[in-house]
């Protein structure tokens, strides 16, 4: 695909179909790299199932961070648990984006390159591990404030 300055239907349903892992559902996902000018990974990590789209040239994810095993010695504590307040969304303001193949690339308005693509191993291994917590652990109203990705937590 050309690339291009405003986000198009085509882009919103490839990232879409990237985030919800597809016909494979949740044994799919996505990740993102962020790369400097110069070349070298400045973040990487898998993102959760929802995005949302500002403006034309404007798209909010919500990278995950490292979840953590909880302390085991209180009743009812998930086997793996993420802080909301710390998974925090991410702007991907763009200058240009252009579907390749199974991955979206970005050229930040910062210089930086944004790759979203299918979730390598160890970033699927930690997105179904927030999926087991998000469905299993959070409350319907959290759920839906961290879909909304209009505020962080």
């Amino acid at each position: 695909m050309t690339p291009t300055t405003v986000w198009t239907k085509t882009l919103d349903r490839h990232l879409a179909d990237l985030l919800t892992g597809g016909e494979a559902g949740l044994e799919s996902g996505a990740e993102l790299e962020v790369r400097h000018p110069a070349g070298e990974v400045a973040f990487r990590a898998p993102l959760a199932r929802h995005h949302r789209v500002e403006g034309t040239s404007l798209v909010w994810v919500r990278p995950i961070d490292d979840g953590y095993v909880p302390d085991r010695s209180e009743a009812g504590q998930p086997p793996y648990a993420f802080d909301v307040d710390v998974t925090r969304r991410r702007a991907l303001e763009f200058t240009t984006a252009r579907i390749d193949g199974a991955t979206i690339r970005f050229v930040l308005t910062t210089g930086q390159h944004a790759v979203v693509r299918p979730a390598g191993p160890d970033t699927l291994a930690e997105l179904q591990r927030w999926d087991t917590y998000y469905y299993t652990v959070l409350d319907a109203e959290t759920q839906r404030e961290l879909d909304a990705l209009d505020h962080d937590p």
